[in-house]
């Protein structure tokens, strides 16, 4: 069975900016370098993400989809943070399908993090 996506309603942000700027200071040089180190290590991520869905590959999906997890819940980015939240959890039941049935919300809210990402650190 393929549960509906819970994602936070649309009323939250892709990115928690005002905790992200309060949590560093108001200062953007170093979200300037968070940014940086998330777009060096989230691609790849993604990357194996998509294809452990592809291949069926669930030691690599789960361990992907926690070690993204984790990188989106420390920069404030709930709504990719609980995709691959779901991604992992079905992962670990042994789901394919369940966590197949969240790669376009992944891809979607992947892309509206990273354009998130540079709009916040260039301020």
């Amino acid at each position: 069975m393929i549960k509906e996506i819970a994602l936070p309603g649309p009323e939250q942000p892709v990115i928690d900016e005002s905790r992200l700027l309060a949590e560093f200071g108001g200062d953007r040089e170093i979200l300037a370098e968070l940014r940086d180190l998330f777009l060096a290590q989230a691609p790849p991520l993604r990357e194996s993400i998509l294809s452990s869905l592809d291949t069926g590959n669930l030691a690599d999906l789960v361990r992907d989809a926690h070690s993204l997890k984790g990188a989106c819940a420390t920069y404030g980015a709930p709504r990719l943070t609980m995709v691959c939240k779901e991604i992992e959890l079905s992962g670990k039941a042994g789901d394919l399908e369940n966590a197949r049935a969240y790669r376009a919300a992944f891809e979607v809210e992947f892309a509206a993090l990273s354009e998130g990402i540079t709009r916040i650190a260039q301020g």
